[in-house]
């Protein structure tokens, strides 16, 4: 501590990166004899990081990123998982560290997303530089957060980042399983749940399913039959678990339409509607697969329906060019 000026003191404390400090102002000189030896306290109250806390441990990890310090940070993790057994982040750290890991390799191939491109002398393209996934580290990776799952069960983003390495690793069977023991989980202990430590911003029963929709646009996005198929079992779990959510029964009526089958198509579009019966999104989609189904009629009633909720939004056109259509029929 230092006395800057008369009644006030300021106090500091070297952090790994940077200087943490405060100011203790008082109002005469008989509080200021009073409240000085409080500073140290208040310090140590708001600032002061032990030498084996979890902060301390993440500060340390973070020094030894920037330095490179290689050799030193696996039994750091390890240290911090078994001195700070109830720190989720000692789990989530080390399992990110294994997953980031990468094997460099350079080939004659010509250069993918993300890869460096290599040329000749005479600047032709001679191959690349790519930053492959470490199969072990990735097993790794996915072993530290299934025992997090265990440890942490209300801990929402640690199931969510195990699912995303089985994603990530093409492993769909575990990534599936995960996700139907976080919903199992999430709906036996709804009250308790948190992401990233913190209590969940909406219902466990809007925001689990919409997780679950994210998770299945990764496959429909791929626009192959096998990944097709992977989307429909993930909004095939939204729908028997969340009912009374519209987004899986979105999902499997996109799933039936890519198949032609645009009855089943329409019974999940219907539902969805019930549940949200102001979706524009599922009024424009049941209008579509009405014309699909040549039930014109129903079509230009749906379409009309969207007009009418939303005259000016992103829909409208669509809707506006699909009547202008029917009405030539």
């Amino acid at each position: 501590t230092k006395t800057y000026s008369q009644w006030e003191r300021v106090g500091y404390v070297q952090l790994p990166r940077g200087v943490a400090f405060i100011v203790l102002t008082s109002r005469d000189k008989a509080s200021y004899e009073k409240d000085s030896d409080k500073l140290e306290k208040v310090l140590k109250t708001l600032v002061y990081v032990g030498p084996k806390s979890a902060t301390a441990y993440s500060a340390r990890y973070d020094q030894l990123i920037d330095q490179h310090a290689e050799a030193q940070i696996e039994p750091l993790l390890t240290e911090w998982r078994e001195k700070a057994p109830d720190d989720p982040n000692a789990w989530i750290t080390s399992a990110n560290y294994y997953f980031n890991q990468r094997q460099t390799n350079i080939s004659a191939k010509k250069p993918g997303p993300g890869d460096i491109r290599l040329t000749d002398k005479k600047g032709k393209l001679a191959g690349s530089i790519s930053f492959e996934q470490d199969k072990s580290n990735m097993k790794r990776a996915a072993g530290l957060l299934q025992e997090a799952t265990t440890k942490f069960p209300d801990r929402l983003d640690i199931w969510c980042g195990l699912a995303f390495i089985y994603q990530e690793t093409g492993d769909f069977d575990n990534q599936l399983a995960t996700l139907k023991k976080m919903v199992a989980y999430a709906r036996e202990h709804p009250a308790q749940l948190k992401w990233e430590g913190e209590p969940l911003n909406e219902p466990a029963d809007k925001f689990v399913p919409e997780k679950l929709h994210e998770y299945g646009l990764y496959y429909e996005k791929k626009e192959n039959p096998e990944d097709d198929k992977r989307w429909f079992q993930i909004s095939t779990l939204a729908t028997q678990q969340y009912p009374n959510h519209a987004e899986g029964f979105n999902d499997a009526a996109g799933y039936y339409a890519d198949l032609g089958e645009w009855q089943k198509a329409r019974e999940s579009l219907e539902k969805a509607r019930q549940i949200d019966p102001k979706s524009v999104g599922a009024l424009i989609n049941l209008g579509n697969v009405s014309v699909k189904m040549k039930d014109f009629t129903s079509a230009r009633k749906y379409f009309e329906e969207a007009l009418k909720l939303d005259p000016n939004g992103e829909y409208a056109q669509e809707a506006k060019e699909a009547l202008r259509k029917l009405n030539k029929k």
